[in-house]
C-alpha cells in the first residue's frame, strides 16, 4: 500500500523522501509560518536533514528512548509518522524567537537542529506527547502529498 517502507526511499535522487520533506515544510508552513519564514531566511531546505532523519529513521537525531516509540509508531502507521516525527522536531526547535534570533546563519541554524537541540525537548513522553497533540489529519496529510507531488511533477516533468 502505501505507507510500505521504502518506495522511492531508496532510488536515484531520493525523490520520495524529497517529496515528503517538502510534505513535512509545508505541514510546519499550516502550524507555524513563522518557522518556515526563518528557515527559508536561513537558506534551509528539508533535504539538509529529511534524508538522515528518514533513511535513518531518527537513530542520530533522538534518544534512544524515543527511537524505539517512533519506530513502534512508524511500524504500526508507516511513513506518516515519520512526517510527523520531522514537523514535531522542527517545532520544537524552531518554536522560540530566541532560539530563531541566535541562530542567525545557515551553519548555526544545521548545526543546532543536527546537535545541540536540547534534550528535554526530545524526551520520550514529552516528545510523543507533543507529536500526538499535532492536528495532522489523514485528510491533511494527503492533502499536502497531492499539492507536493503536483509541484515536483511540474518541476521535473
Amino acid at each position: 500500500g502505501d505507507d510500505d517502507v521504502g518506495p522511492g526511499y531508496y532510488s536515484d535522487g531520493l525523490l520520495a523522501i524529497q517529496l515528503d520533506g517538502k510534505v513535512m515544510e509545508s505541514i510546519v508552513q499550516s502550524i507555524n509560518p513563522d518557522i518556515t519564514t526563518y528557515l527559508e531566511e536561513m537558506g534551509l531546505q528539508s533535504t539538509f536533514y529529511s534524508v538522515e532523519w528518514f533513511m535513518c529513521v531518527y537513530t542520530r537525531t533522538l534518544p534512544w528512548e524515543t527511537v524505539l516509540r517512533v519506530w513502534d509508531m512508524f511500524l504500526c502507521e508507516g511513513v506518516k509518522v515519520l512526517i510527523k516525527v520531522g514537523v514535531t522536531v522542527l517545532l520544537l526547535a524552531f518554536n522560540d524567537k530566541e532560539v530563531r534570533d541566535s541562530c542567525e546563519s545557515f551553519d548555526k541554524a544545521i548545526k543546532y537542529l543536527k546537535y545541540k537541540l536540547p534534550t528535554e525537548l526530545l524526551e520520550e513522553d514529552f516528545f510523543v506527547g507533543k507529536m500526538l497533540s499535532l492536528d495532522i489529519s489523514e485528510k491533511k496529510l494527503k492533502e499536502a502529498h497531492m499539492e507536493q507531488l503536483a509541484k515536483l511533477k511540474e518541476l521535473f516533468g
